[in-house]
């Protein structure tokens, strides 16, 4: 795909907007550096895109709270961006025109739409590593809606009650609850959360279910040595007690989501 400099791209389709954004206060510096870096069309159309979304209105009315705050986010994402540009790149180039085409458009308006409601500045990591990671031919509507919707729902503490799963991890539950002053009772609800969206699985029901399997096959046995003229007698089900405190495991959904939303 033919390549030019991303400054140029922009100015090329987005005069107006563009150069009423770059040419101000309102990006960071980081941004700037971006207009140096060669890059396709494509990744040049999806910064130019959410640089458009920066833009002051036409109207010169803006929304001060929400809006300000949704270019703090915008910013935070071009700067991301621009740190991970090179794995950007990579991804993109090796997409299909049809997923390319995709992430330069829908897919980058889902992200602005995630960023714009995103309550939490310190997960815009997570979508801008998400759009990136998930930049593949595998990639379609499902899998983007299900991984933005998810992002949604998530908070940062869920996130990090998450990453307890993990087994690079360098916190444990103590001092999770240290430094966010929580009781084990709201740790729970947070992990009753996290199953609900399949991302950990509760111990004690696998146990529960395990006990039932057992059980069925010994009656089906059961039934099958009645019906024989001489009865050998089966051998009683392995029962094991399901323990009395909750246990939880995280799924591969889980593990999958945590390195979706990784920097790596």
């Amino acid at each position: 795909m033919k390549k030019g400099k991303v400054k140029d791209f922009l100015s090329a389709s987005k005069e107006e907007i563009v150069d009423s954004v770059v040419e101000s206060d309102m990006l960071p510096a980081s941004v700037e550096e971006i207009a140096d870096i060669v890059v396709s069309e494509g990744i040049a159309e999806i910064i130019g895109t959410l640089i458009g979304a920066c833009a002051p209105r036409i109207n010169g009315i803006r929304l001060s709270y929400k809006q300000n705050r949704f270019e703090t986010r915008v910013k935070s994402a071009l700067t991301l961006m621009a740190k991970r540009i090179d794995a950007m790149e990579e991804n993109y180039v090796a997409l299909t025109e049809e997923v390319q085409e995709k992430f330069r458009g829908q897919y980058v308006e889902w992200l602005l739409d995630n960023l714009e409601i995103e309550k939490q500045q310190e997960k815009v990591p997570y979508h801008v590593n998400g759009f990136i990671n998930l930049m593949s031919n595998e990639a379609n509507d499902n899998l983007m809606l299900m991984f933005f919707d998810t992002i949604n729902q998530l908070t940062q503490l869920d996130i990090d009650v998450l990453s307890l799963y993990c087994r690079d991890t360098q916190e444990n539950i103590i001092s999770l609850c240290d430094r966010y002053n929580l009781k084990t009772e709201q740790v729970t609800v947070i992990k009753e959360k996290l199953e609900r969206l399949g991302l950990v699985y509760c111990k004690n029901d696998e146990q529960r279910d395990k006990n039932i399997d057992e059980i069925v096959d010994y009656l089906n046995k059961v039934d099958k040595d009645q019906k024989k003229s001489k009865p050998k007698g089966v051998r009683l089900p392995n029962i094991r007690k399901p323990n009395r405190s909750t246990s939880y495991a995280i799924t591969s959904l889980g593990r999958d989501y945590l390195k979706v939303i990784s920097d790596k």
